[in-house]
């Protein structure tokens, strides 16, 4: 997890969350996929599995600078921002579309759902059949 981030890098964690929060307003489309293919589903992970009660031990200890340092919390809150903002934006718009324009946003839609099925298929090293299963 890197901590020395520059407000650039806090800048495209945020375009990454828009990113995340468009596939989430996607049916079939799933925003882990999207952080997966903009590299940062690892960081994710592991920053929501380091996040406990230990946290505020380190606050009270420590100062919430501290805190907010040791647990990544920046990395999330960016992205957070990112998802949520897009949410927000694209909702409606998504409302909009799917009553005046069904049949193209469907295809748009199926076009995002092939074309995140290619990419992570590519990521697949060896296939077998426990690989086709999950």
């Amino acid at each position: 997890m890197s901590q020395n981030r520059s407000l650039l890098n806090y800048a495209v964690i945020i375009l990454k969350g828009l990113a995340m929060g468009a596939a989430d307003v996607v049916p079939g489309v799933s925003g882990g996929t999207i952080a997966f293919i903009a590299g940062i589903y690892e960081e994710l992970i592991a920053t929501i599995d380091k996040l406990d009660t230990s946290f505020f031990k380190v606050w009270k200890n420590d100062g919430i600078k501290a805190a907010i340092n040791a647990y990544n919390l920046k990395f999330l809150g960016a992205l957070f921002l990112g998802v949520i903002l897009s949410i927000l934006s694209l909702a409606k718009l998504i409302t909009y579309l799917l009553e005046e324009h069904p049949l193209l946003l469907w295809g748009f839609f199926f076009g995002l759902i092939v074309a995140s099925i290619v990419y992570i298929g590519a990521q697949i090293k060896k296939w077998n059949f426990g690989v086709i299963l999950s």
